[in-house]
């Protein structure tokens, strides 16, 4: 299912394979390739019984924007659900400033504004399934997982938190506080993460993502994948389904940029933007129910500390649908030939950021 441009790209034996590949990769996916016509229409969304699903979150409250209603589906489904977070969200500058009234805020600040999300995460953790979603932190650094799949991919070159100054987690909490901040871990703690829950449902960002963290994550989650799926495993695994969530491209979700929350936004479909590139992809619509948006709702409403700095961006997912983008090999491959214009024509969302360190 993963194509050959990852396959080539996942040579754990020697980095310095992946490390051209990947950054070309990286830069391709925040290119404004676009086309002009509108998305083709999402087909309905169903979920199995019993699905395992895991969710890829680069910062607390991306996995309720872009998956709070599948985590919900599936355990009403009589499904198991995992979230990984892959950072603590602690890089945003803005807001740090803000909560402490400091204009350089020490980084033991912004430790305690990331345990500050990872509470609220538990919270809406509760909100979506009670005690049935399984949280984890892997805590990589927020703002700084692009450089982890070129300059920093080795362990030797590890990559060091701008705002908390950390080279490896600094929260207890993290399934390993020891792991480093570089690209080859971060792989192999989200393929050990795989291995271990065995997905059939794995909800991931969109490697077009506006956000660098964003589409950084889909990448190496993709990778995750493709290594543990394996071309050559005994017995051949059965690929996830992958279910890509949009979170950031420019002047969207409509509402986004409200003065304050328009609830009747609550009412209508999450569509995909008009200018996101139509690959030959399947856009997928989870239909909620009204206990379902209004969970939603409440689940990002422990997000406290984001509802502070941007409300009516969070209110803007509170909708009828989830939409996905469920990727395939071809889907992914087109992708990957498209390297060529990316450093040209790159354009990347520039909004107050509340998931992770505003978008350079």
């Amino acid at each position: 299912m993963i194509p050959s441009w990852l396959v080539d790209c996942s040579d754990a034996l020697d980095p310095a394979k992946m490390i051209r590949p990947l950054f070309a990769i990286f830069v391709l996916i925040g290119a404004a390739w676009v086309s002009h016509e509108r998305p083709a229409a999402a087909a309905e969304l169903r979920v199995g019984a019993r699905e395992r699903l895991l969710v890829v979150a680069p910062h607390p409250d991306d996995e309720t924007l872009g998956a709070g209603g599948l985590v919900q589906r599936v355990l009403e489904r009589g499904g198991a659900v995992r979230v990984v977070l892959v950072t603590a969200g602690d890089g945003y500058v803005e807001a740090v400033v803000h909560d402490t009234g400091q204009p350089k805020p020490r980084p033991a600040q912004y430790i305690a504004y990331g345990e500050r999300r990872l509470r609220e995460a538990r919270a809406a953790m509760r909100k979506l399934g009670t005690d049935k979603v399984r949280l984890q932190l892997l805590g990589f650094p927020d703002g700084g997982l692009t450089p982890l799949l070129n300059a920093d991919w080795q362990r030797t070159h590890p990559e060091r938190s701008r705002t908390t100054g950390a080279s490896d987690s600094p929260y207890r909490e993290a399934i390993d506080p020891n792991v480093a901040y570089d690209g080859a871990d971060l792989r192999r703690e989200l393929l050990r993460i795989l291995r271990e829950a065995q997905p059939t449902i794995v909800a991931l960002p969109h490697p077009l993502d506006k956000h660098p963290d964003h589409r950084a994550t889909g990448i190496f989650t993709l990778l995750a994948i493709d290594e543990w799926i394996g071309h050559h495993a005994t017995p051949r695994i059965a690929a996830p389904e992958l279910l890509a969530y949009l979170v950031h491209w420019p002047d969207w979700p409509p509402g986004w940029n409200a003065v304050t929350p328009v609830p009747e936004i609550s009412r209508a479909t999450l569509e995909l933007p008009q200018d996101f590139p139509a690959l030959k992809s399947h856009f997928m619509a989870l239909v909620l129910t009204d206990e379902e948006t209004a969970t939603k709702r409440a689940a990002l409403g422990a997000y406290q500390s984001q509802q502070e700095e941007m409300a009516s961006l969070l209110a803007a997912f509170v909708r009828r649908t989830e939409t996905f983008v469920r990727l395939t090999s071809t889907d992914v491959g087109e992708v990957g030939h498209l390297i060529g214009a990316a450093n040209r024509t790159r354009k990347d969302v520039r909004r107050p950021k509340g998931h992770g360190s505003p978008v350079p």
